[in-house]
């Protein structure tokens, strides 16, 4: 049976999601940082500032709202993340997109 090395390898749906995120440049990077941390504020989820998974310290040339984004889509329920993972995809895909 396949074990899932990372949180997000779990749903296709979140790694798509993620892996665009990830490989994404830095405007585009910190403008869905920003919309991940708000969409997931907005639903009540709450994150301890600071503290990231042993993954992302390997990953020491990326910013801090690149994890914390990272960390609140996470904590989110499943069907929650699923869902701004769809929202997180579109964005990607629109080509024009320069705010969210």
């Amino acid at each position: 049976m396949y074990m899932n090395k990372r949180w997000y390898d779990a749903d296709v749906v979140v790694k798509n999601a993620v892996n665009l995120f990830q490989n994404s440049n830095n405007q585009k990077k910190n403008l869905m940082a920003d919309f991940i941390i708000k969409e997931a504020q907005n639903l009540g989820v709450e994150i301890a500032k600071g503290v990231f998974d042993c993954f992302w310290h390997k990953r020491q040339d990326e910013n801090e709202k690149y994890f914390m984004a990272l960390e609140y889509l996470k904590a989110m329920e499943k069907e929650a993340g699923r869902e701004l993972s769809f929202k997180i995809i579109a964005a990607f895909k629109d080509k024009n997109t320069t705010q969210l």
